[in-house]
């Protein structure tokens, strides 16, 4: 490798290739004789140079001329000076106690990479470095990308007034099948709002690892958007679910077994939702990788989050603050308003109930045997005052303004976080690829794989379970649609999933029993778990029913 010399002269450093080793060189500059050293890690300087000083050590005197003469003060060294042995850097200037060479990283003191020189050769940054810095890092984002935040917010106003406009027509149309059409533009308007956040969350987050803080160009999709708020919702079901089971079911008991107040349930869920939002970096940052598996398992997700829960925790503790604005609309218009709403709301239903009686009534087959129906017993429609609808509107169109500002503060944050701590994250940034290789077809007598007892009875119980939540999730359903009420809709619900479950595997066990394999343990114990599974969550699901007190009768 070349070599570095400073001319005893000029002082000039000079780059010479390793072949010059032990010779002399001519300097361009002062055109001195410079000796280059045969060693890699020594840089020579003549030690007559006025301006050093002297060596500590006390010289011994020459004793002849004959000596004097043999002195080669070319390879003389000035002992005072700080000289990079690796690169040649001059390192006068710096700390007495700086020992690394801020322009190679070497340590002259130790001989080898110094501290910040092994950290740039670690595999991903310092986690360290994510904090300091972190808000005006951020803040300075917004700034760039200001245009994308105003876009945020008219993203965010103009879905808020279609969703809203379609809520009041739902609740002022009496008939059904516009009911449902205005319901499902609801849905599809107001799920734009999350979808779209959702979105732009992870394409910040890309941003952020590419090390760019500012787009080129970034679209809006109406649909696009939508469905990114469907996924959104999916994950509060399959991701969040299992957290905010806990929670949720100790609101229901307290509220309907305990005589606590409705708001209860809602304090519960509220902090149920802490530990939601506070794993939301994590789970965005596996959600923009191209497989992004591991943040719909809450388990994982739980795993990521306690490696990396201090950056995390300034994550969540920014969100607080920035959204305080926001959480404090929302409450000023439950505070004043809600009653309010609640009342019109019921008033605007029952209104559409007596419509609907009298259309009823009114369009009745008419004819000898027919029954007259009185439409004074079925009552008239209550005028509606929509002036509780006002100051709500109000605030929620001012709350949309700084939702784009606020929103992307967060998201940058976000982003500096999947960056720092990637490594704890066990980020998937890229697909597996598979080599696909004709093989012979194998009989249905061979096995792909050797099956464990232990897994075929995870798989089983795993499977049972599954048919048991979708069941208990159609309960839930049906006993808030119907008078039969949530106990009886969860447990039948459950039963019927379990149920359904049990006939599955049945007919798989039988389908195995007359394929001329006959019955062997090894290719039907995953079935036998599945059923067995599915027996004993119907016994658990009856006995938690008749231990509630509850008559273990068919839902009406």
């Amino acid at each position: 490798m070349p070599v570095k010399v400073r001319c005893s002269s000029c002082d000039k450093v000079l780059t010479v290739p390793d072949a010059a080793r032990g010779k002399a060189v001519k300097c361009p500059q002062c055109d001195e004789r410079i000796t280059v050293p045969t060693g890699d890690s020594q840089i020579t300087k003549a030690a007559e140079k006025s301006k050093k000083k002297p060596a500590a050590k006390e010289r011994k005197p020459v004793d002849s001329e004959d000596a004097l003469a043999s002195l080669d003060l070319r390879r003389a060294e000035d002992a005072n000076a700080r000289i990079c042995s690796k690169c040649g850097f001059d390192m006068e200037d710096l700390d007495e106690e700086e020992s690394e060479c801020p322009k190679c990283g070497f340590d002259i003191e130790s001989g080898g990479l110094g501290i910040k020189a092994r950290k740039k050769q670690m595999k991903g940054p310092d986690p360290a470095d994510f904090f300091p810095g972190l808000a005006k890092g951020a803040w300075s984002f917004v700034i760039k990308n200001q245009m994308l935040a105003w876009r945020t917010a008219v993203y965010s106003l103009v879905p808020l007034l279609i969703s809203m406009l379609c809520a009041f027509l739902y609740l002022y149309i009496s008939a059904w099948p516009p009911r449902v059409f205005f319901s499902l533009c609801f849905f599809v308007s107001f799920l734009v709002i999350p979808g779209w956040l959702w979105y732009l969350d992870t394409e910040v987050i890309k941003l952020t690892l590419e090390r760019k803080d500012k787009f080129k160009k970034l679209n809006f999709d109406f649909f696009l958007a939508s469905s990114k708020g469907v996924i959104f919702v999916a994950w509060m079901i399959v991701g969040a679910g299992p957290i905010l089971l806990l929670p949720v079911g100790l609101g229901y008991y307290l509220v309907n077994y305990s005589g606590q107040p409705e708001w209860m349930m809602g304090v519960c869920v509220g902090v149920g939702l802490i530990p939601v939002i506070w794993m939301m970096p994590v789970v965005m940052g596996h959600m923009t990788m191209p497989i992004s598996m591991p943040c719909w398992m809450f388990w994982k997700v739980i795993q990521f989050w306690g490696r990396s829960i201090s950056g995390a925790s300034i994550w969540f503790l920014w969100l607080v603050i920035t959204t305080l604005p926001l959480a404090g609309g929302a409450a000023a218009i439950g505070a004043v308003w809600g009653n309010d709403l609640v009342s019109l709301v019921q008033t605007m239903e029952s209104n559409a109930d007596i419509n609907r009686r009298i259309l009823a009534a009114e369009n009745a087959p008419k004819g000898k045997n027919a029954q007259p129906v009185d439409l004074t017993s079925i009552g008239k429609p209550v005028d509606i005052d929509l002036k509780p609808v006002i100051g709500p509107s109000i605030i929620l169109a001012v709350m949309c303004l700084p939702l784009g500002f606020i929103g992307m503060f967060n998201m940058r944050t976000n982003g500096q976080f999947v960056f720092y701590f990637r490594e704890r994250l066990e980020l998937i940034d890229k697909a597996k690829e598979y080599k696909y290789v004709a093989k012979k077809r194998k009989s249905d007598d061979d096995d792909d794989e050797p099956a464990t007892l232990q897994k075929d009875l995870s798989d089983g119980l795993v499977i049972a379970i599954a048919f048991a939540f979708v069941g208990g999730l159609g309960g839930v359903a049906y006993g808030l649609a119907t008078s039969a009420g949530l106990p009886k809709g969860v447990s039948f619900g459950v039963l019927l999933g379990t149920a359904l479950g049990l006939v599955f595997g049945l007919i798989r066990l039988m389908i195995l029993a007359f394929d001329g394999g006959g019955f062997s343990w090894e290719r039907t114990r995953k079935l036998t778990f599945e059923i067995i599974g599915a027996v004993l969550i119907a016994m658990i699901t009856v006995g938690v029913f008749l231990s509630m007190g509850e008559t273990f009768t068919l839902p009406q």
